[in-house]
This record gives structure tokens, C-alpha cells and sequence, in this order.
């Protein structure tokens, strides 16, 4: 079905502010009819079919649908939301991935009011919580850091502290400042598609202060990503931070947990998502796009909506084949790597220590955290959060293994812990098929590479997600990109 260029822009506009838009009803009961084995569907031609029920594929599929498409939504996890995971059988629903809503998130405000959900400002934002340090196998307070002997840095430098290290240096004398948020993929940024460590060196940094840097890298290494992608993340990072000091927006969080978002969502939709339906094929013929899933049911439709992580695109096959630099896209594109361990604290062992509580290091267990209480009757529950290339060696371990491996680790550190902690849940996007890893990170290279390509369409499939994004990352950039997608399908049809 088709929708006039004027009107449709004139929703998107709509869409793009965060007052003035209409509340939508919402059947709170209906998260029970959410399909799992629902094949009724299969003999339809659907004018699109969106495949994953992230943030990015369910903006399409909402944005389709209120443009007059027949939307039909495809899910391979049990769960809606993909990356946006409320542990909500953790003390305090902490958020898996997707966690704080910048002021600069326009798209998901405005979704977030119109679904009639609320936002709440937390306490505090996780990377500002206090830490105490563990360098070198010396256990520092951050007040004693200035002055301490392992201080990498110089003169006024000496007062930043290790977690902060990566945001602020990286930032520092950004190229990026002051210009749009797009320009990173201009041709004048290309001269900083290099090692991260690379243009550190460049800046005058030293090797010890590159390692504790190498600490938080949602990469495999500080070698092996691209300066433009790190110089590009706190720009976009700036830009939110200038919209909350000038509007008062700050971050937010939804009430009850960010998942309730992405169920609220596939709750507006005329046809509810269907579950348990991971794609392994796509089939174009005759105008027609055929979906097979693992369990050998069929969908077809029009125009498709593809929201897959780029990198699991490489298990799925295309006919026709998909060839050229998208090809050598899916082929060489990852994602950043973490895991978390979450437990129960049976007993605050840091009384008995002394130390603080929450620790950051450069060994292997990398951060452990008391989790912020949302309300005081909660138990205290941790988080053990690794990622990067300390990350990779977790590929290779079961989750008993993990908690075995963090707990061991953990107990060298602080001794007083041991058999305090009750295991939880080990989380990690990369441990999920249908998730890759956190977010993309382009390696040095494939921004001036593959930046300007990610958006073309193979065929009557059209690719979203968040490493397709321009203008923004993280949820946002999910946002940003499902909307781009579900653009160029109404636009060209």
C-alpha cells in the first residue's frame, strides 16, 4: 500500500519531536499472546516482514504500519527486545545491555511517550559510581591515586582517575568537535581510520597510560579498532552531554525496566511478533521475498526489513547471493565482546575487609560492583562486568566455568569474599546466537571502507540495526536506523 511523500514526511517530523504527540492504548495483558509456534501466517503475502524484534526492527515494523503496511514481525529468541534485556529476576532489574537513554534519544523518548510508559533519572550513572583500584596488583584509593607511584601521567593529568581515562583522553582535541554527527564518514576523517593505539601514540601518550585504557575497550584491543570509531563515539557522547546540561533531560531509565519498552512496542502492532523464529534463508523471486526459518516454516512479503547483527548475517543464506563490498562487510564486521556475572551477596564482605566496595582493575577480573539499589527493601546483588580482549577466553567456557573462573579470581582480590556470593546469571550478548556481541566497533579501516555501504538494500531486503546507523549509536541508533529503513521501503514502493 502506498502513502503520499508529503503526508509521510509530515509523520516522520511528528516522530522526531519529544511534545506535542498522542498517547496510544496499551493492553497491558497481552504480553501472554506474544506467538511462539503460530504458523497461521505462512500462505499470506505480506506487503513487509521485519525479521528481529529489537528496538531497531520493531521502529520499522511501528513506522510501516502507521504508513498503512500489512507488518508482519519475526523474532529468533524466545523474548522481545534483543540487546534491551531487563534481568527482571535480579535484585534491582538491572539492564543486560541497553541501559540509560541519553537526552540526545528523541526517536525512543517520543516512542517511550507516546506507548504512555515513564522514565525516572537513576541515582547514578554506573561508570560514576566510586571505585577503588587494583593496579599492578596494588590495591589504591582513589584519593591516593594523584600521588601514587604507577600514575602514568603528568601534571594536571594526574588527577584523572583509571575508568576515566579512555573517555577523556580519547576525547581530547577530538576531530570531530563542533562538527556534525555525521561527519565521520566524510573523507577528511579518513586520516583517523587507524589503530586507536596508534593515534594515542600520536597525542603524546605513553604505553602505561595505553594499557589501563585497554581496560574498558568494547573491542578486541586497543590495536585492533579504529580511532574514528572511538573519536566518533565521544562526539555523539559530547553532543548528549550538552542537551542534558542545556535542557535538564539528563539520562533516564523506564519504570519497571527498559524491556517493558520494546513489549509495549510489539504490543501496538496489528499482528503480534512471532517468536522462536530464527531465519537461515532469504529467497527473492518474482517480486516476492521467501523467509525459511530453522523449523522449515515459510513467510513471504513484498519488501523485508532485516535487522540481524551484521556479523550473523554470515550464517544466513541470500538468493541471489549478496556480493561486493556488502559481502566483504558481513564477512569481516564484529562487535565489541563482554560478559557479566551477577550474584546474590549473602554478606557484605567489605565490612570485613575494609576496602571499598566496588573494584576496578587491570587484572583479569577487570570490575566488580555492588548494583545500585532501585529500592531499599532489595538485596544486595553484584556484577562482575569484563569485556574485551579479556572477554575472549569466555568463548571457550560454560557458565559454571565463568562463575568458577570469577570467584577464583575474585577470592585472590579479596579474600573476605569468598563464599559471600551466590551465583545468578551469566549474561553476555556474544554468548547469545542471534546477538553477536554489545555493539558494533569498526577495526581500522572499514569506516572509510564499508561506512558509506551499510545502508544499501539487497534486493527488496533492507538492512537496519544499529551499525547502520549515521547520526547516532547505541538505542538511539536502533531507533535512527529502523525508521531510515521502513523510509526507504515507503518511499520507493
Amino acid at each position: 500500500m502506498k502513502t503520499s511523500r508529503r503526508n509521510f514526511l509530515g509523520t516522520l517530523a511528528g516522530a522526531a519531536v519529544l511534545t506535542g504527540c498522542g498517547k496510544s492504548s496499551i493492553n497491558n495483558n497481552t504480553s501472554s499472546s506474544i506467538e511462539t509456534v503460530n504458523d497461521m501466517h505462512t500462505d499470506k503475502v505480506f506487503d513487509a516482514i521485519v525479521v528481529g524484534a529489537g528496538l531497531s526492527g520493531l521502529m520499522a515494523a511501528m513506522t510501516l504500519e502507521e504508513n498503512g503496511l500489512d507488518v508482519l514481525v519475526l523474532e529468533g529468541r524466545n523474548r522481545l527486545g534483543g540487546r534491551v534485556y531487563t534481568l527482571m529476576d535480579v535484585p534491582g532489574k538491572p539492564e543486560a545491555a541497553g541501559e540509560y537513554i541519553g537526552a540526545n534519544y528523541a526517536r525512543m523518548r517520543n516512542t517511550i511517550q507516546k506507548l504512555g510508559l515513564k522514565m525516572y533519572n537513576p541515582e547514578t550513572n554506573g561508570i560514576d559510581r566510586p571505585w577503588m583500584y587494583n593496579i599492578m596488583g596494588q590495591n589504591i584509593d582513589a584519593s591516593s591515586w594523584k600521588s601514587h607511584a604507577l600514575n602514568p601521567l603528568e601534571g594536571e593529568d594526574r588527577e584523572l582517575l583509571p575508568h576515566r581515562y579512555l573517555s577523556r583522553l580519547s576525547n581530547r582535541d577530538n576531530p570531530l568537535k563542533d562538527k556534525s554527527l555525521s561527519a565521520w564518514l566524510t573523507p577528511e576523517m579518513q586520516k583517523y581510520d587507524i589503530p586507536h593505539d596508534q593515534y594515542l601514540r600520536s597525542k603524546g601518550l605513553n604505553e602505561d597510560t595505553i594499557r589501563l585504557m585497554n581496560v574498558v575497550i568494547h573491542a578486541d584491543g586497543m590495536s585492533n579498532t579504529s580511532a574514528l570509531n572511538e573519536l566518533r563515539r565521544y562526539h555523539v557522547m559530547d553532543f548528549n552531554s550538552k542537551l542534558s546540561f542545556e535542557d535538564g533531560k539528563s539520562w533516564k531509565m523506564v519504570e519497571g525496566g527498559n524491556s517493558l519498552l520494546p513489549q509495549a512496542m510489539a504490543e501496538s502492532l496489528n499482528h503480534a511478533p512471532i517468536l522462536n523464529k530464527t531465519v537461515i534463508s532469504f529467497k527473492e523471486e518474482n517480486d516476492i521475498v521467501e523467509i525459511q526459518c530453522a523449523d522449515n516454516t515459510r513467510y513471504r512479503a513484498r519488501q523485508v526489513v532485516c535487522s540481524i547483527p551484521i556479523s550473523v548475517l554470515r550464517n544466513i543464506t541470500f538468493e541471489p547471493q549478496i556480493q561486493g563490498i556488502t559481502k566483504e562487510a558481513i564477512d569481516q564486521i564484529d562487535y565489541g565482546l563482554s560478559i557479566q556475572a551477577h550474584f546474590l551477596v549473602k554478606e557484605a564482605f567489605w565490612e570485613e575487609d575494609g576496602l571499598d566496595e566496588n573494584m576496578w582493575t587491570d587484572g583479569p577480573l577487570e570490575r566488580f560492583a555492588i548494583r545500585t539499589k532501585k529500592n531499599p527493601e532489595d538485596q544486595d546483588a553484584a556484577i562482575v562486568f569484563i569485556n574485551g580482549p579479556e572477554s575472549l577466553k569466555f568463548r571457550l567456557m560454560t557458565d559454571d566455568q565463568v562463575f568458577d573462573y570469577v570467584e577464583r579470581e575474585l577470592a585472590i582480590l579479596r579474600p573476605a569474599s569468598k563464599g559471600k556470593l551466590e551465583r545468578l546469571i551469566i549474561q553476555s550478548c556474544e554468548r547469545d546466537i542471534h546477538g553477536a556481541g554489545d555493539w558494533v566497533f569498526w577495526q581500522p579501516g572499514q569506516v572509510t571502507k564499508f561506512g558509506n555501504h551499510m545502508r544499501k538494500p539487497h534486493g527488496r531486503i533492507h538492512f537496519c540495526g544499529e551499525h547502520t546507523a549515521i547520526m547516532e549509536r547505541g538505542m538511539e541508533g536502533a531507533f535512527e536506523s529502523g525508521e531510515r529503513a521502513a523510509t526507504d521501503i515507503i518511499l520507493n514502493s
